[in-house]
């Protein structure tokens, strides 16, 4: 199944998902479009559906084939009639984002030497000072886009453009959990010691992720998150409690 209504394109991903994707881009419109349609579907409680997965310009939606959709009438057919009532009820309603429910976190970083390992590559390329990268990225809120290649690994953005930044050609064997980098307009948090190519401009003592099913990841797509710097003292003593 593939088809178009207004300015959504949906289409069937295997036999058990249908993904609701608009124009293919980092952008702050596109996400709250995101937000509203997926806010819709879990008001509605709808039988079957197992997730509902955000990110960038997509919701893909997880769903019991055996709950979700009557074996005695065509598929395609129930999926299209489902998300053709799904987004009329989406543009007619006009939903907005209720403000208090957007969570804000506010994210300690240590932009020292000792953790900023690539903040001299990036003052060099962008001619640019280290105290005047720490400033721009602890001056915006950044908002979630996606979590990705590894379990709570959160896509933020758009970091000025001034410390925009292409990723490490070759990717470093090991960057320890919870390094902050810059990769093009993007940030992110590295949640567990991983490979990984992204420019190292911090480290948090926050816990990004946690395999307790209780806890898992940190944020979610939607959420904003501002950074602010902290010493190296503030780091070690934060560290010793989390």
């Amino acid at each position: 199944m593939h088809h178009k209504i207004h300015n959504w394109t949906i289409y069937s991903l295997g036999d058990h998902a249908i993904v609701f994707a608009l124009t293919p881009k980092m952008h702050i419109s596109v996400l709250q479009k995101l937000k509203q349609l997926h806010q819709l579907i879990e008001s509605k409680k709808i039988n079957g559906i197992l997730d509902v997965i955000p990110s960038y310009h997509t919701l893909t939606i997880i769903y019991d084939i055996t709950l979700f959709l009557s074996p005695t009438q065509n598929v395609n057919d129930q999926l299209q009639l489902f998300s053709t009532q799904l987004l009329s009820e989406y543009e007619n309603n006009a939903l907005t984002i209720n403000k208090n429910e957007e969570t804000i976190h506010q994210v300690p970083v240590c932009y020292e030497n000792i953790f900023a390992l690539d903040m001299e590559n990036i003052s060099k390329t962008n001619q640019i000072s280290c105290q005047a990268i720490i400033q721009l990225h602890t001056s915006k809120q950044y908002d979630v886009y996606s979590i990705g290649f590894l379990p709570g690994f959160t896509y933020m953005g758009s970091v000025d453009e001034k410390i925009k930044i292409a990723r490490h050609p070759k990717p470093r064997n090991e960057v320890a959990a919870g390094s902050v980098g810059i990769a093009g307009l993007q940030t992110g948090i590295y949640p567990t010691n991983s490979p990984g190519g992204w420019q190292i401009i911090g480290k948090t003592p926050w816990k990004i992720f946690d395999p307790d099913p209780n806890k898992l990841a940190k944020f979610k797509v939607g959420d904003q998150v501002q950074f602010y710097a902290i010493g190296k003292e503030e780091f070690d003593s934060l560290n010793e409690h989390i």
